[in-house]
Order: structure tokens, then C-alpha cells, then sequence
């Protein structure tokens, strides 16, 4: 029996070595997919809890970076592609919301939250009049995106140009969430309407202590420091922009003219030569580029970024302006003339426009002004801005004849005359 069994040993001696060998494997794949699992789903978490955080901080461009890494993970999450909508949303990203909404809804179907966000999306794009009475009545029902809904209404009253709905939907949304820093910060844009500069900036200063990663204050709160002239501070303020948005052209742009208009020439130089490297292709760089190219004598290049600016902005006067003075300086008389002649057409629109405005804010009701700058802007290849000022007027004018005629004329030109909807 000894014998045999030793026999029967070594005959199954393989065959156990191999099954041994096979399970050690097959344990070895298990463990090594369960960490790998482990880890993408510790990851998956990390991403969504930092997005949410940044979110609830106004910091949407951080979290759309952290949603893109949680739809890498899942792309058919719903959730996630929800909160990605609502991001780009908040963000200014229309187009970026209305794809995310669309995948949400292919995947989940029209939920409650599926409408609640296209109809954001709609008013966000200035479409309020169909939108309002529905959020509306969440809002008063004290739903968990009731500050939400009224910062939306009140945004996207601004995007129509409905100033006196604006102030009315930044009263109510301040009224329920008075630490809200979009109603506060457009309470800054209203100061600066009104010339009180050094309390818009002030204000600016208590969002940034309270949200110091909301952007779009801080890029504000920079701009109103260059406009009222206050470089240094300007500056100061460039600097952290820049810190935060590393490369980008506006942070780099303003930092730029305000050292050029300090006379640091010096520092000014490297920041357009980066400038014109890196953002080629916007005119108020190529703008910018050229003046300091005048200014120091050197006319071939000035030409050169000028034209390209033109190029890019036919419509915009000063760049043409800039442009006829530099080719006067080259003796390019006749060219000259073509441009400032447009800078002056324009120009006379701009006044207009302005004109135009006032008799809006005293009476905003009223269609003919509104009508008009729609159509001042078309003119001026300002495509989208004279779309919004129509259908604007088609939102609280169903079916203006004067409107209808305007958009069909303008159709052939511009495509589709009617804003787009958000995927409903």
C-alpha cells in the first residue's frame, strides 16, 4: 500500500502543483482588481467631495475639473453628469450645460431633476417668461435649490438686458440669502452703473473674504481698479487673478496695461511678447500688442497685430481707430481715412446705443428702444448680443410684428433667429 501510494503521489504531484499554481493566480487577479477597484472608487469619492466643496464655494471652474475626473471614472453616473451641468451652468458654459443635460437625461430619463435644470438652463439663457411661474412656486415652497433659483432669475434677467427685473430678483434673493455673494456681486455691477466705484470695489472685498476662490468677483474686482485708474492696486490684483488662472489672457492682459500705464515699461514688454504667443488669436490682445508696438516706435509690427485684430473684429471701433493712426504714421493716407471713418460709424451706433439705454431704464416696457439696439448690434456683427436684445423683446411681446420682421431678415445671415432651448 506504501508503494502505491507513493505511486499515486507522484502521479498527482503535477496536477496539484498546477492547481495550486492556478489558485495562487486566480487570488493573486482577484486582490490585485479589488485594489484596483478600491482605489478608483477612493479616487471617484475624493474627485465628487472636492467638486460638491467647490461648488458650494463658487469655485466652478475647480469643480468642473473635478467632475470631468468623475465622469473619466463613471460616465454613467447620473448624478455626476447632473452636478456637471449645473457647474458648467453656473459657470457660463451654456453650451458645455445643455450637452451634460441631454447625457443626463438619455441616461436617467425626465426626472424632476432633469426639469428643474433645464429650466435654469432656460433662463440662464434669458428665457424667463416661460420658466418663471414654475420655479417660482419651488422657490416659495422653500425647495433646496431656492437660492439657486433666484440667483438664476436674477442672472438671467442681466443676460436679457431686464435691469428692472434684475433689481427686483436681487432684492428677493438677498431678502432670503443675504450673505449670497452673486446677488452681492451684482449689487457691485449696479454701484458701478452709478459711478461709486470705490464702494463696488469695497464690496468686491467682502465677497473675496468670505468666497476667495469665486472668479468671477476677483476678475471684477480687478477690472473696476483698471477702469477707475487705480494701477497700483490694479496691479496688486492682476497679480492674484494671475496666481489663480495661470496663462489665461485676461489676467495677463490687465496686468499688462496697467504696468504700461504706470510707465513700467520694462515689465510691460515680456508680458506682451507672452501675450501675443500665447493668445494670437484675441483681438483685445493683438489691440493691446499693437499700441505698445506704436508707442515704441515700431510701426511694421503695430501694422501687423493691428490687421489681425481687424481681421478678427471688423466691427470693433477702436481697434479701427488704432489702426488708421498707425497707418497715418506710415503715410498709408487713403487706408487711413477707411478706418477712422469706420471708428466714427461705429462710434455714432455706440452713442446711440447709450441713448437708447436710458430710455430703457425709464421705461422698460417699451420695445422700440430695445428693438433698436438688437438691430444696432446685428449691424455691428455683434450677433448673439443683438439676438438676446430680440428675443428679449419677443419674451414680454409675443409675436411683435416689428421683431419678427427684424429676425427674418436678419435669418439668412445670422442661421436660426430664435435663441436655442436646452434639450427639452
Amino acid at each position: 500500500m506504501t508503494t502505491l501510494r507513493r505511486i499515486r503521489a507522484a502521479l498527482l504531484s503535477p496536477f496539484q502543483t498546477r492547481l495550486r499554481a492556478a489558485i495562487v493566480l486566480v487570488a493573486a487577479v482577484a486582490v490585485g482588481f479589488l485594489g484596483w477597484w478600491g482605489l478608483r472608487e477612493y479616487q471617484f469619492r475624493q474627485s465628487r467631495k472636492a467638486a460638491e466643496d467647490a461648488l458650494a464655494k463658487y469655485d466652478f471652474p475647480a469643480a468642473r475639473t473635478r467632475l470631468s475626473e468623475c465622469m473619466g471614472w463613471r460616465p454613467g453616473d447620473p448624478e455626476i453628469r447632473l452636478l456637471a451641468a449645473q457647474a458648467a451652468r453656473r459657470d457660463g458654459a451654456f453650451d458645455e450645460a445643455q450637452d451634460q443635460l441631454i447625457r443626463y437625461r438619455e441616461i436617467a430619463g425626465l426626472t424632476e431633476p432633469w426639469r428643474l435644470e433645464s429650466s435654469l438652463q432656460s433662463v440662464a439663457a434669458g428665457q424667463i417668461e416661460s420658466e418663471v411661474k414654475y420655479l417660482m412656486t419651488l422657490a416659495d415652497t422653500r425647495h433646496p435649490a431656492a437660492e439657486q433659483i433666484l440667483e438664476t432669475l436674477a442672472l438671467g434677467s442681466v443676460e436679457s438686458y431686464r435691469f428692472d427685473r434684475a433689481g427686483f430678483w436681487v432684492s428677493q434673493l438677498l431678502k432670503h440669502f443675504p450673505q449670497n455673494p452673486v446677488g452681492r456681486l451684482l449689487t457691485a455691477q449696479n454701484l458701478v452703473l452709478r459711478g461709486r466705484h470705490d464702494q463696488a470695489a469695497s464690496l468686491c472685498r467682502e465677497i473675496l473674504a468670505d468666497n476667495p476662490r469665486f472668479l468671477k468677483v476677483r476678475t471684477y474686482l480687478a477690472d473696476i481698479l483698471y477702469k477707475a485708474q487705480k494701477y497700483e492696486e490694479g496691479v496688486e490684483a492682476y497679480r492674484e487673478l494671475l496666481a489663480l488662472r495661470p496663462g489665461e489672457a485676461e489676467p495677463l492682459l490687465g496686468l499688462a496695461q496697467c504696468l504700461e500705464r504706470l510707465g513700467r515699461t520694462d515689465e510691460a514688454r515680456p508680458l506682451m511678447a507672452e501675450l501675443e504667443a500665447r493668445h494670437a488669436g484675441d483681438s483685445e490682445v493683438l489691440l493691446e500688442c499693437g499700441q505698445f508696438a506704436v508707442k515704441e516706435g515700431r510701426l511694421a509690427d503695430a501694422e501687423r497685430l493691428l490687421r489681425r485684430a481687424n481681421q478678427i473684429a471688423p466691427n470693433d471701433h477702436e481697434i479701427h481707430f488704432q489702426l488708421g493712426r498707425c497707418l497715418e504714421l506710415l503715410g498709408r493716407l487713403d487706408e487711413s481715412r477707411y478706418h477712422l471713418d469706420e471708428f466714427k460709424r461705429i462710434e455714432a451706433d455706440l452713442r446711440r446705443m447709450e441713448l437708447l439705454l436710458a430710455e430703457i431704464a425709464k421705461d422698460p416696457g417699451d420695445p422700440s428702444p430695445r428693438r433698436e439696439v438688437g438691430t444696432i448690434c446685428l449691424r455691428n456683427g455683434q450677433t448673439q448680443e443683438g439676438l438676446r436684445w430680440l428675443n428679449g423683446v419677443l419674451e414680454t411681446h409675443p409675436g411683435d410684428p416689428a421683431t419678427l420682421r427684424l429676425l427674418a431678415t436678419y435669418a439668412p445671415k445670422i442661421g436660426s433667429p430664435v435663441a436655442g432651448n436646452t434639450g427639452r
